[in-house]
């Protein structure tokens, strides 16, 4: 189940591979890693330790990418072993939006080989909306055919300049997930420091907390102190962009 570290999902300038299409007609490539206290993915724990390695490629409007997720440490759990592969298409609407379509096949090797894309993957399509105006808003919807699941999924979030290359980046992210692979909805709050060290290379250090409920809309299973079902987790991550 994709998505970094989630310091708010894709919307902020820490977020270090934002399936984010590039809008010039020449080629861009990006490459980042990341090392995170817990992979959590849409408000649930997949894993504890892990290091996320990317790279993704942009012509133009159109965009694909690899991620990785791999447990390390004595306390890594080989569940969090996971290789993402996807492609997408952005394009500009009126006024200040922009959309984003594509398509992910999510692939977990502890159940297969890197490309037994059988039983060991899932296949999902996406759709969005980014509102170039205050707190940056964003809005998804997310189809899995394999586990026949739907995801909707909102986004926001605030950079502030602390420095001539250095930001505090604050977001929020909520979404709801129903399907044959269960009911449940989540929030992540998260807030990291950025730093750029060159036009092209920059760094972050974050932490986050996710809270969860596994009842669809029954806002009141979900209490700030379960530790069953809420995570507190932390991130540092490089990237670089050419």
């Amino acid at each position: 189940m994709m998505k970094k570290l989630l310091l708010v999902s894709a919307t902020l300038g820490f977020t270090v591979i934002a399936a984010t299409p590039a809008c010039a007609e020449e080629l861009g490539v990006s490459i980042s890693i990341d090392y995170a206290t817990e992979y959590v993915f849409r408000g649930t724990s997949l894993g504890t330790d892990v290091f996320q390695p990317g790279i993704e490629v942009a012509v133009g409007d159109f965009y694909a990418g690899v991620w990785g997720s791999t447990g390390i440490g004595d306390s890594s759990d080989s569940t969090a072993d996971e290789i993402d592969y996807y492609a997408g298409y952005g394009f500009a609407l009126p006024g200040p939006v922009s959309g984003d379509i594509g398509a992910t096949i999510y692939h977990y090797p502890e159940t297969g080989s890197a490309f037994d894309f059988g039983d060991s993957s899932t296949f999902e399509v996406y759709g969005g909306l980014s509102f170039d105006t205050v707190l940056a808003p964003s809005v998804y919807a997310y189809y899995d055919f394999n586990l026949e699941n739907f995801t909707a999924e909102g986004t926001i979030g605030h950079s502030i300049p602390v420095g001539e290359r250095t930001s505090l980046d604050l977001g929020l992210n909520a979404g709801l997930s129903t399907g044959d692979s269960g009911d449940w909805e989540w929030a992540t709050a998260s807030v990291a420091f950025g730093h750029s060290f060159t036009d092209v290379v920059s760094a972050y250090v974050g932490g986050n907390y996710s809270v969860n409920s596994d009842n669809l809309l029954d806002y009141e299973d979900v209490t700030l102190d379960d530790g069953e079902t809420n995570q507190l987790f932390f991130g540092v991550g490089v990237a670089a962009g050419f």
